[in-house]
């Protein structure tokens, strides 16, 4: 995939959990402005805002999924949960950096952000949807 081509929802994204899947695709969209703003050549702060959005949104979802994986006693959720935390360190510290002096470019951050969210939906968030459809937990993803 080129690292300006937008990330195509499919059924290969697809978890077969339409609220979990709705904010993977809301996560999708804000990388696929991120792109856009890119191609645009906009500015360092507006790109800046941009992913702030996308780390306060990915907060409010790493809250969401793992208490869905908790409620359902997903053995893996410990080592979820660091993904999730290395995730955002590594998101927040190129917030930072954009506003610095040596900032990174905007290049590097848009082919991390799609590496990372394409590989943790493809394998690591399929991991305990399966685990949780192999167990036939009747758990319900929400709002808690």
């Amino acid at each position: 995939m080129n690292d300006l081509e937008k990330i195509v929802w499919t059924n290969e994204l697809s978890l077969n959990n339409e609220d979990v899947d709705r904010e993977h695709k809301k996560l999708i969209e804000i990388c696929n402005d991120l792109i856009d703003l890119y191609k645009l050549n906009s500015n360092r702060d507006e790109f800046a805002r941009i992913l702030t959005g996308m780390t306060d949104y990915g907060l409010i979802h790493f809250k969401r999924e793992e208490k869905y994986m908790q409620k359902f006693s997903y053995p893996k959720l410990t080592e979820h949960k660091q993904y999730h935390r290395n995730y955002i360190y590594k998101v927040a510290m190129y917030n930072v950096d954009l506003l610095g002096d040596e900032p990174p470019e905007p290049i590097e951050i848009i082919r991390f952000l799609k590496k990372w969210w394409i590989n943790h939906i493809l394998k690591i968030d399929s991991d305990y949807e399966n685990y949780k459809n192999k167990i036939q937990s009747d758990v319900k993803y929400g709002r808690y």
